[in-house]
């Protein structure tokens, strides 16, 4: 019985995707602890530290398909050991005595941390994929629509004429520091762990070192001397970053959401093909991915906390932080795999409706330009005097409902400085974009020039 929605197996994959569920599934989880085995016993059979003939045996034997699925649920009811469970099953289905020499020498954790540095790099590598897929994307419409107009907001009101390329550049220029951070996060989460009890690796005498090394080096990871164990900053960090990834995506979402607004009109993210958009009212069309996307950034988040506070462990080795930290990572990364991957879809099929851009840009006449004025008439009689004035005719103009222009030439003290002629940008705001379309083109220019440095793929 499914109780979670990742695990949900009739509306599945609302917050998750059959990609990243893979690689934190159950099987493929106790696989990986069994690929652990599988390396040490070889190494320890090259090392002669175990007989080459019970190296090879575990090797063959350590598929998770192979083993007694049965005897592990059952001894998962009576263990409180993560991996006792498997083990015996492991040792159960080799023959002769092979079985004796399964898990010689590690600790639980070993197996389990090494375990989820694969799973990791796997969903990394897939975060990073879709995340260049958005850039792409994004390259795209910032191009296209470097020098749309449409109307900036701040404090969420009507501020000045901006383009749709300039706040497209913004997620640009975000996600391109993200991609640059599940980089650096694939480059520093590639230590394995192998300490041992205690993190000496006593068990194993003074071929410890070789073997750990060896062992983590077959499974395509690297090998930290010193166990970290209790030193959890870098998993931290893993979380805290998958965290600001998220977050952008959020951020493009909750736009997308906002100007999807009727009133607005502005953005629309792509509907689903053949399918109602809301229950009892066929005329709307809910901007649901972006929402879903909203929420998992919320989950992300305050994940990652969870994670944080696992950093202040106790002693040598502390599950209390551990356990909290194995619950949450898994989630992390199959919401940011999620998130991208929605993100991806909605940016590919983004609706951008130049129309209600202009309309809403000119929405409220000519005072959506006040700026450009109030410079203008700043060089004749000062800025701050210039703003005093322009507010008080600007609050003449909403009270008759007449265009600011009008005002501004029958006014005696600002008439004298202007003809109509000169204040003909008031009533083509799209005009006033300032370095809008130099900086668009700036920023995809060092997108560009960053795209051609990154690998095709991470693994």
């Amino acid at each position: 019985m499914s109780v979670h929605p990742i695990d949900f197996q009739i509306n599945q994959d609302v917050f998750s995707t059959p990609e990243s569920k893979r690689i934190f599934d159950e099987r493929a989880v106790i696989q990986r602890w069994l690929d652990f085995e599988a390396a040490l016993a070889v190494v320890q059979g090259e090392e002669g530290l175990i007989p080459r003939e019970a190296a090879k045996e575990i090797r063959e034997k350590a598929k998770v398909d192979g083993l007694d699925l049965e005897m592990i649920r059952a001894g998962y009811e009576k263990s409180r050991n993560s991996l006792i469970p498997v083990l015996k099953a492991l040792r159960a289905a080799c023959s002769k005595d092979a079985g004796q020499y399964v898990h010689y020498g590690p600790t639980t954790q070993d197996v389990l941390d090494t375990a989820q540095i694969v799973g990791i790099r796997k969903a990394l590598s897939i975060i990073y994929r879709d995340l260049r897929e958005i850039e792409g994307r994004c390259l795209e419409l910032a191009a296209s629509h470097r020098s749309t107009p449409m109307v900036g907001r701040s404090h969420g009101q009507q501020a000045l004429p901006i383009t749709f390329g300039l706040k497209v550049a913004v997620w640009l220029k975000e996600n391109r520091f993200n991609i640059n951070r599940i980089k650096y996060l694939w480059s520093s989460m590639r230590y394995g762990q192998f300490g041992g009890a205690v993190g000496t690796l006593a068990s194993l005498g003074g071929r410890g070192e070789v073997i750990a090394e060896k062992t983590l080096n077959m499974l395509g990871l690297d090998y930290d001397p010193l166990a970290w164990h209790t030193r959890r900053d870098a998993i931290t960090e893993l979380a805290s970053m998958l965290s600001i990834s998220t977050a952008t995506l959020a951020k493009i979402a909750n736009e997308i959401y906002q100007l999807q607004k009727t009133e607005i009109g502005e953005l629309a993210e792509p509907p689903p093909k053949g399918q109602p958009a809301s229950s009892t009212m066929p005329h709307k069309q809910n901007p649901v991915i972006c929402q879903r996307v909203v929420a998992i950034f919320r989950h992300v988040s305050s994940l990652a906390p969870v994670v944080l506070q696992g950093m202040c462990q106790e002693h040598e080795r502390d599950p209390r932080c551990l356990w909290s930290e194995w619950l949450a990572i898994p989630q992390i990364c199959i919401y940011s795999a999620t998130a991208a991957n929605y993100m991806k879809a909605v940016l590919s099929g983004l609706k951008v409706s130049r129309e209600h851009m202009i309309r809403n840009l000119r929405s409220q006449g000519d005072l959506i330009a006040a700026e450009w004025l109030l410079f203008k008439l700043a060089n004749k009689i000062g800025k701050m005097n210039a703003l005093d004035k322009l507010h008080a005719l600007i609050s003449t103009a909403r009270a008759t409902n007449k265009r600011l222009k009008d005002i501004i030439l029958a006014d005696e003290e600002t008439g004298m400085f202007f003809e109509e002629k000169d204040l003909e940008i008031l009533d083509q705001p799209e005009r006033y974009t300032g370095n809008a379309q130099r900086i668009v083109d700036k920023v995809i220019l060092d997108v560009e020039d960053a795209r051609k440095l990154d690998p095709g793929s991470l693994s």
